[in-house]
């Protein structure tokens, strides 16, 4: 069945946010190395280590024969501490992430630090047992840098391996394969995957995190000043998210990278505190070394904007870049939480950031999510320091985008604006890439609040990702575009310079089925978990035992509208907690209360629509405690759910059941050449075709539009670490005074109407 939509376009409204849509880059997923860095080689400086991950070790991503040995005696730097000693017959070999592919005449340059020991070192080298090979010799002395170009004979993939003969003692650091550009210059960015940036035509890039910026624990806070200069002189890290950072990506190679997109800079640095989720949680800066980190902050927007004159600008201009890089925002802190130590150490590096820097819009933060106790008390502070930006992070079922398109227009137009630095809709499929598609429109019409927003994350490894969903996904060889991408790269691609009135007749609201019926169930995924007296409804169900993983134990059946649980629990073993799964089965509507579910941390509400989890409410706590009973007590009346802790009132919420604008449109005009340009963004995602009648303001006449259709799939197609199943196709079409487009079912259309 058809539907009848007519959009009816108004006057202009408001200026749009000119910098709106932009990247968040951050080192998760193998996102630079192993991603858009394009080093060939895992580990080329020796310094992976158990601190890093569980098995990591100085020799991690190499394969050893022969006598080989780590080193640390005079070593490269004090920064590169660990090398490796060959001693003839034998070789190291490495096979990078997932191989070091080549195609015939790829050229690739080899730089590593050798050092020869009694007499002059043979050092041959091949990629791919053939595949490119070349030799060196090493003249005893001090560490010597080679420089070696080899070039691919055939297609392959292998390893590179550097041997030595027998009676050969040579050590090896700083070993790097990079493909040459077509100026004879190794690459700093893998070319496909900047590629696919550059088609974003992001604004602006914000780096290097997220959680990565303030580090898990005060020691792995991010400092910039570690991560510029020769990139065997800079300081290696752990990766909050489980791995290691070589920082061959660092802050140079960041404004490089925003140089290379047009975009501006948006770096992060923490706010004075380490991320609350750290071993005994949030830490702050000593009072002793505070004023040396505000300074490093003040350092940093020196090195991006001073002149040569100055020491860190004169710094820049020796590592290549004389120019200022014009640096206009700077974020202070992420997600964090907003305890006393943290509005101390903020105010204060945000008071000199003003004092000395008042060019600089400074970005302050408001907690991990759209709602809570520190998304309130965050931007309470944000309110009474009169901050200028704040970040919100929201990672939301597509349910909750379709039935929050205007909430920024509760916002005070009069107060601090917003950066949503982190958003996406809960999955890869096509029903989250729309909603996306919808709740971006819904940013676009609110530029007197929304001046800033990056989906996150943006890049991830297949077979290396700690976070999904994802924007793009790729291997060694290929990259793989999401449905969302294209959302995405539609409006980067395609902006205006006002926001337009939009009046939408015909189009309703879908109103979600709330089940009558459903069970209980009580699962756990890393504990061994015992309930005694447990009644559902009043009536009593024998004692049950919930092993680690599997599928839980069903309870009973129960009324989703009306039911209250009871029950003790001990935890006998493992770590963490147990959740509580109450409604209907995928795709119906559930809850799932989490008892400890997190870190043994929290306590938390997560609403399941149509197979996608939402995150409704938290609640620190401190956990199970092996051997230690905890009475939990859930009631569920309608919309209303309230869960007991001990005795303890945890969550008292309304479940959100107003209507979903599944159907969404939004429009802006720029100046043309021969009359107004209008830029249409259009949203269909239910199952009925729509056919829309669009009318312009004022007296167009004739016109003619070129359309992007993302169509041809069904809602629940798309998946994690896969292209999108539907590509962008191109149509034209004309019209008098607007144009008429039948909107495909589950479908986002992207349109630029000129007058002819």
């Amino acid at each position: 069945m058809t539907e009848r939509v007519t959009i009816r376009v108004g006057d202009a409204v408001a200026e749009t946010a000119p910098d709106l849509w932009g990247l968040f880059i951050e080192d998760l997923n193998d996102a630079l190395d192993g991603g858009l860095n394009a080093e060939r080689v895992r580990n080329g400086d020796f310094e992976f280590a158990a601190t890093d991950r569980d098995g990591f070790h100085p020799l991690t991503g190499w394969a050893a024969e022969g006598t080989v040995q780590v080193r640390t005696e005079a070593p490269l730097h004090p920064n590169n501490a660990h090398y490796a000693a060959l001693t003839g017959p034998a070789a190291i070999a490495n096979g990078g992430w997932d191989g070091i592919s080549t195609a015939p005449g790829d050229r690739l340059r080899l730089t590593l630090f050798a050092r020869a020991h009694r007499a002059p070192a043979e050092l041959e080298i091949s990629i791919g047992g053939g595949l490119a090979t070349a030799s060196a010799v090493v003249q005893p002395g001090d560490w010597r840098r080679l420089v070696i170009d080899l070039e691919a004979a055939a297609a392959g993939r292998g390893e590179l391996a550097l041997a030595v003969p027998a009676g050969t003692v040579l050590d090896i650091d700083a070993v790097s394969l990079r493909p040459l550009g077509d100026d004879g210059e190794p690459l700093t960015f893998r070319p496909d995957l900047l590629q696919a940036l550059k088609d974003l035509a992001p604004s602006f890039i914000r780096f290097p995190g997220g959680c990565l910026a303030h580090g898990y624990g005060l020691a792995n806070i991010y400092h910039w000043k570690d991560t510029v200069g020769p990139r065997h002189e800079r300081v290696h890290a752990r990766n909050i998210w489980g791995y290691h950072q070589s920082r061959q990506i660092g802050y140079g190679e960041y404004f490089e990278l925003c140089e290379a997109l047009g975009a501006t800079a948006i770096p992060i640095v923490a706010a004075g505190v380490c991320c609350q989720n750290s071993p005994g949680g949030q830490h702050a800066v000593p009072e002793s070394d505070m004023d040396a980190y505000i300074q490093d902050v003040l350092d940093l927007v020196e090195y991006a904007n001073g002149g040569t004159d100055t020491r860190w600008g004169a710094l820049r201009a020796e590592h290549g870049h004389p120019a200022p890089y014009g640096l206009r925002y700077l974020g202070l802190g992420n997600e964090d939480e907003m305890t006393d130590d943290f509005r101390d150490r903020y105010a204060r590096i945000e008071d000199a950031l003003r004092a000395a820097h008042p060019e600089i819009t400074v970005i302050g933060t408001s907690g991990p999510a759209t709602s809570g106790p520190d998304y309130d008390a965050g931007w309470a502070f944000a309110r009474e320091r009169g901050v200028d930006v704040v970040d919100e992070h929201g990672y939301q079922s597509p349910r909750w985008l379709h039935q929050n398109l205007d909430r920024y227009g509760a916002y005070d137009p009069e107060g601090p604006k917003v950066y949503l630095g982190e958003y996406a809709g809960a999955s890869s499929r096509i029903r989250s890439a729309l909603a996306e598609a919808a709740y971006m429109i819904g940013l676009e019409r609110h530029p007197h609040v929304v001046r800033l927003a990056s989906y996150a994350p943006l890049l991830a490894r297949v077979g290396h990702s700690q976070w999904t969903p994802d924007l793009v996904y790729f291997t060694a060889d290929e990259v793989r575009l999401t449905a969302s991408y294209y959302v995405q790269r539609a409006f980067g691609a395609e902006r205006g310079d006002h926001v337009h009135a939009v009046e939408l007749e015909g189009a309703q609201g879908f109103t979600r089925p709330v089940p009558s019926e459903g069970t209980v169930r009580l699962r756990s995924g890393r504990a061994e978990i015992a309930f005694t007296e447990v009644t559902v409804d009043g009536n009593p169900i024998p004692d049950v035992v919930t092993a680690p993983g599997g599928d839980g134990v069903l309870l009973a059946p129960i009324d989703f509208g009306s039911t209250e649980i009871a029950f003790n629990a001990v935890r006998r073993d493992g770590i963490d907690g147990f959740a509580l799964h109450l409604g209907a089965e995928d795709p119906g509507t559930s809850l799932r209360i989490d008892l400890a579910g997190w870190q043994n941390k929290n306590t938390s509400v997560i609403r399941r629509d149509d197979g996608i989890d939402n995150w409704e409410a938290g609640r620190l706590w401190p956990g199970l405690t092996d051997g230690e009973p905890v009475a939990v007590r859930v009631r569920l009346d309608g919309p209303r759910l309230r869960v007991w802790v001990d005795g303890d009132l945890h969550h008292d919420l309304e479940q959100d059941r107003r209507p979903e604008h599944r159907t969404a449109a939004g429009v802006l005009s720029r100046a043309g050449e021969a009359g107004p340009e209008y830029v249409v963004r259009l949203v269909n995602a239910e199952d009925a075709e729509k056919a829309v009648r669009l009318d312009l303001p004022g007296d167009p006449g004739e016109v003619e539009a070129e359309l992007s259709i993302l169509a041809g799939a069904g809602p629940d197609d798309g998946a994690l670490f896969e292209a999108s199943p539907v590509a962008p196709v191109t149509q034209h079409v004309k019209g008098r005074g607007g144009i008429d487009v039948v909107l495909p079912p589950w479908s986002f259309v992207a349109a630029v109407i000129r007058t002819v």
